[in-house]
């Protein structure tokens, strides 16, 4: 049986969030009265931000809320329908991310905005390559960019093109060059829903560090522990108005989470009664066949929850991908004593195995189309008839789906890019948890979602497994495992290194085998 705490993951001890400055200082920005419009859709309604330097400031809300729509508004991705943007106390219009980077204003995207066909330093320098008498000095481009990710405490060849990293990597990249840039205002929208444990708080680490030297710093992140760790206030968005801006770390958490839901949640993680039954998923010396990932061995049973923990790059990633056929793999896997052919996803789903990976905007979204569109997609063949599939049917499904996941949409016509990343991400999970497969592998599941979102998805996990199907979670989030999993195995370096049971799942316990590789003895009843 699984963790289950009542509410959402403690925050932890840690370093101080930063507090304002003791003397207030003007503004660095400052947003009045801010609107923006989308077909059917009031995305913000007469909202206002004050930004000033040496400040860590935290924009939260549930999904659609409106807080990407804010940065990106800031940002110069998104104009406004009425109010204005005040830089330094002056009304100043920002048309584009090249204005918004001219006045210091830098933004990281839980969205990447990298170059995929170019390599990392280009990447990191995208727009200000250094030159030498007006030619681009490539020895200095690719000599601080080694050195930007150094600090990050990424190692990568600056040298190798970017659609060939893992997603963790991309986002590290796109984190160098944001912190590369001499910016006064840096925006972090889910920056760090992508990145380990370990990557996370050395970039808070680097904000905090930043903010004291006078930068000042809007931060939207879905991981409390993150928000009470770093910033000294929040302002708090619901249904696209500002509910309220508050000193965060007086504000205890369950309150800052009633402002942002307008409830209080209870049972966070959800509950299962049902006992694991017989063996589901059997994997045997499951490797990828670029060896990223060498023979792994393990089983799920019937109404159990397998975590599987690790740093960037320890192969966690690839044990999911491998499952569902989205690389190539060898090795076997059998669902129901059934052989899965390995890397195809199509014939990967048809065996029983439904995946949702963990980048969306590349693998698991067709962002030309609508979110009925992007929700049937899996149940065509179902819905056909002759070849045909009656739109009333199709339409009838999405809508009682985007109900029961909770998508946060205009209609179900509304177009999928237009949905903050975290309805996407429910239209994903939506579609694949409606096929009531007998396996299921989530890899990043609750990326980018909110905290009453989370306690949904966790409710949805829950039923799944008391329907008895088999629950694989690939997750960088450390209390989400510890919350959900019966039993959690560890990657390290290519190789699951070890497996904790129930009685033993800590963060410390899991961070000791992720950094090191190794069980120490000090941790008993590890299995």
């Amino acid at each position: 049986m699984s963790n289950n705490p009542m509410s959402p993951p403690p925050v932890p001890s840690g370093p101080a969030a930063t507090p304002p400055p003791a003397t207030t200082p003007a503004p660095v920005v400052e947003v009045r009265g801010v609107s923006r419009h989308y077909p059917g859709v009031l995305a913000l309604d007469d909202a206002s931000l004050v930004l000033r330097p040496g400040e860590i400031h935290a924009l939260t809300g549930e999904n659609g809320s409106g807080k990407s729509t804010l940065a990106k508004i800031i940002g110069g991705v998104e104009q406004p329908d009425g109010g204005v943007i005040l830089v330094d106390g002056h009304q100043t219009p920002i048309p584009d991310p090249a204005a918004a980077l001219r006045l210091g204003i830098v933004m990281i995207s839980q969205e990447l905005t990298l170059a995929g066909q170019l390599s990392v330093a280009e990447n990191v320098f995208l727009g200000r390559l250094p030159r030498s008498r007006g030619v681009v000095d490539w020895a200095r481009v690719r000599r601080e960019a080694r050195a930007q990710l150094r600090s990050l405490g990424v190692h990568v060849d600056v040298d190798a093109r970017v659609r060939d990293l893992s997603v963790e990597l991309q986002q590290e990249v796109e984190i160098a060059r944001a912190v590369s840039s001499r910016a006064r205002l840096l925006i972090l929208d889910e920056a760090t829903s992508s990145l380990s444990e370990t990557a996370t708080e050395r970039l808070l680490q680097l904000v905090r560090d930043r903010a004291r030297d006078g930068v000042s710093v809007l931060m939207i992140s879905h991981r409390m522990p993150e928000l009470y760790s770093s910033a000294g206030s929040a302002t708090v968005l619901r249904d696209g108005r500002v509910v309220g801006t508050i000193p965060l770390p007086q504000t205890p958490e369950r309150e800052l989470v009633q402002m942002m839901v307008g409830r209080e949640l209870h049972d966070y993680y959800g509950s299962r009664d049902a006992s694991p039954g017989e063996i589901v998923l059997e994997v045997r010396d499951l490797a990828a066949a670029d060896g990223a990932l060498t023979p792994t061995s393990f089983d799920v049973r019937g109404g159990e929850v397998l975590g599987i923990a690790g740093l960037v790059g320890s192969g966690k990633a690839q044990i999911g991908l491998a499952l569902g056929g989205a690389i190539p793999a060898t090795g076997t896997v059998r669902v129901n004593g059934r052989t899965v052919p390995l890397g195809d996803p199509r014939r990967a789903l048809e065996a029983g195995i439904g995946l949702v990976p963990d980048d969306r905007k590349r693998s698991a979204l067709l962002p030309t189309r609508d979110v009925a569109e992007n929700m049937s997609l899996t149940w065509l063949r179902s819905l056909s008839r002759f070849g045909v599939v009656p739109s009333r049917e199709e339409k009838r499904r999405v809508r009682d789906a985007m109900a029961t996941y909770g998508v946060k949409a205009s209609s179900p016509g509304q177009r999928i890019t237009q949905l903050s990343g975290g309805n996407q991400q429910k239209v994903v999970l939506g579609r694949v948890f409606a096929l009531g497969c007998p396996v299921y592998v989530l890899s990043e599941p609750t990326r980018g979602v909110d905290v009453g979102a989370k306690s949904q998805i966790y409710a949805l996990l829950q039923e799944l497994t008391e329907q008895g199907a088999a629950v694989v979670i690939v997750s960088s989030e450390l209390p989400e495992l510890i919350g959900l999993a019966d039993r959690v195995i560890v990657c390290f370096q290519g190789s699951v290194r070890g497996e904790v049971g129930s009685a033993a799942l800590t963060e410390q316990t899991l961070n000791d085998i992720a950094v090191s590789g190794h069980v120490h003895a000090d941790h008993d009843a590890l299995n």
